[in-house]
């Protein structure tokens, strides 16, 4: 496995946890998540790999898009989480919000509502992750490629 792909699924898990717990909080708080998770991710792989900038800008991409892929999931499972509490305890967030019992038709309006804009928040965060990702990766590159010197090459 490469290592971008690697720190990608590594920091992608760790933003999942993390905005599972952000997400069901404050939802809008998600991308930001992501954008840090990608850009750490870019720094780890390009760290890894030791790439060249061009090259450097496409493994960041790469470990960004894939760990705020994951980061997405964790949006939607907190958003659900929250919306599910919000229904549980009688707590309005905008308007009414309709109980257990209420017509079928708002309880799906409600819940199809609160997925949709979950989202919408994860994917511009997988979105921010990947270009935070590439850029971090681009500026943690060096201009050449690093390669090992002449005695120490594996024939």
């Amino acid at each position: 496995m490469q290592p971008r792909t690697r720190i990608g699924l590594i920091v992608g898990v760790i933003g999942l946890v993390v905005n599972i717990c952000v997400a069901g909080f404050m939802g809008i708080c998600g991308p930001i998540v992501s954008l840090i998770a990608g850009g750490v991710a870019g720094f780890f792989a390009a760290q890894q790999e030791k790439p060249t900038k061009k090259e450097g800008a496409r493994v960041g991409a790469t470990a960004g898009g894939i760990a705020g892929g994951l980061i997405i999931l964790g949006q939607l499972l907190g958003g659900l989480g929250a919306l599910i509490y919000f229904q549980s305890s009688g707590r309005p967030i905008f308007g009414q919000t309709p109980n257990m019992y209420s017509d079928p038709g708002a309880q799906i309006g409600f819940y199809a509502g609160g997925v949709g804009m979950a989202l919408c928040f994860g994917v511009v965060g997988a979105l921010l992750a990947a270009g935070a990702g590439a850029g971090v990766a681009y500026l943690a590159s060096s201009d050449q490629a690093i390669t090992p010197p002449p005695g120490n090459l594996i024939d």
